[in-house]
């Protein structure tokens, strides 16, 4: 006699969550070895379930507001496309915003912003953790951003309350994959509502996940929308005004922002072979990992290259960099992948990079359009400096309106998501 459906869902989801369990108390046990105990694995694991960090410090939400708007965010960019929407609905709606990240940088990310909102790192994804999480909180709805579908997280926040995964675009790894798409589209059926970055994601969750057509829509993303809010807001500290502009005396900017030793190479290269470019550009330059060990790694390199760099050991002040730049080079696509490349675009300014961007959509766009510039070598980057440099001879700005357009234009995603996720909250009981 075969399982009602219900019942075969639930024991997956005792399966799943005894394996995730296992691989959990396994990889604490290596992580406390010597020669791992301090390693960016164990970092990734420690504090998870006891501390600080984990969900048991969070305090539960006033008895006076109407419950908790929980988000579960990869990282700091889930985070960041998470912020429109916590600054929406926790208002509007007497929400309070609960934030749960997958990795640890994200949660030290938001601590180093500053920010107020209660957050920790997610416990391993099993059953019983959820619901002893469920269970201090008033969960009123969840919000996935894009990445983080778990099994036992779904199973237990998509019992009878809202329950979204917003900037869902196509999966980056083997889209194809009848495989894969088999097991995704089983996770993605679990939402309540699915809102996608375009059309064309919409329609490969209907095709390929067979998604209830109803159950998705087309919203934008809101990264967009959080991009551009953080540029009309941004206000650099006087203190690193004053030490960016003692640095730069009167030459143009260019901020190099997460980058690595990969694209420092260029850079100094391109720097060391063009000498009008020391006259021209100030270099500022900022890691994509903050920490003694690579900022040393790095201000060795601009030494031994014999470069008049300045480097920002410093997490969370590139947009207030890029509102004092002409020209950002946006780091990680010389040897692997592309960061971001909305922050710079938002503030409009000129934007370089390495060949590996087609990680980005918007770089990739970017790039057909003109408005960014994808380099090989450092002759080519030495080329693009002094072209703009060329075409601004009078001394005015080298600033591009193009790439703010771009990023205006696409913006608006968050106001669609609130109303959906409002309509949602308004009919449930006790909303």
């Amino acid at each position: 006699m075969s399982l009602p459906p219900n019942n075969l869902k639930f024991l997956a989801v005792i399966f799943t969550s005894c394996v995730v369990e296992v691989l959990f108390q396994l990889g604490s046990l290596l992580s406390s070895l010597p020669g791992l105990s301090k390693s960016r694995f164990a970092r990734q694991l420690t504090g998870r379930t006891t501390g600080g960090d984990s969900t048991k410090s969070i305090a539960p939400s006033n008895p006076e507001s109407r419950g908790d708007l929980l988000f579960f965010c990869s990282s700091a960019g889930e985070f960041e496309q998470a912020l429109p929407i916590i600054e929406r609905l926790s208002t509007h709606l007497g929400l309070e915003p609960l934030v749960l990240f997958l990795s640890r940088s994200g949660l030290e990310y938001m601590r180093a912003r500053g920010e107020t909102i209660r957050a920790a790192l997610a416990p391993p994804d099993s059953l019983w953790r959820w619901r002893r999480f469920e269970s201090r909180h008033r969960i009123c709805a969840s919000v996935v951003i894009r990445h983080e579908w778990w099994p036992s997280f779904l199973s237990v926040f998509g019992r009878n309350r809202p329950m979204f995964l917003i900037d869902a675009g196509r999966p980056a790894g083997s889209p194809d994959s009848k495989l894969r798409n088999l097991g995704r589209g089983y996770l993605a059926r679990q939402f309540t509502r699915i809102c996608a970055v375009d059309e064309a994601s919409r329609d490969f969750f209907v095709k390929r996940f067979q998604i209830n057509p109803p159950q998705i829509v087309a919203t934008g993303d809101t990264k967009f929308d959080r991009v551009m809010d953080r540029a009309t807001r941004t206000k650099i500290g006087g203190d690193l005004r004053n030490q960016v502009l003692n640095f730069t005396r009167g030459r143009k900017v260019l901020v190099a922002g997460s980058i690595y030793t990969a694209d420092l190479d260029l850079l100094t290269a391109a720097w060391r072979t063009n000498p009008d470019i020391a006259t021209s550009w100030a270099v500022i330059a900022v890691p994509h990992h903050i920490d003694g060990g690579t900022t040393t790694k790095l201000q060795n390199q601009i030494q031994l290259a014999g470069c008049d760099f300045l480097l920002i050991n410093q997490m969370g002040v590139l947009a207030e960099l890029y509102s004092l730049a002409d020209a950002a080079w946006i780091g990680g696509a010389c040897h692997n992948k592309v960061h971001n490349v909305l922050e710079p675009a938002s503030h409009g300014l000129n934007l370089g990079c390495g060949m590996r961007f087609t990680n980005s959509p918007e770089a990739v766009q970017m790039e057909r359009a003109g408005i960014l510039r994808a380099v090989a070598t450092s002759d080519e980057q030495a080329e693009w400096l002094m072209n703009m440099t060329a075409q601004h001879a009078d001394g005015a700005s080298t600033k591009s309106s193009p790439s703010r357009s771009f990023v205006i234009e696409r913006t608006g995603a968050s106001k669609k998501i609130c109303s959906l996720l409002e309509q949602s909250l308004t009919t449930m009981e006790g909303i």
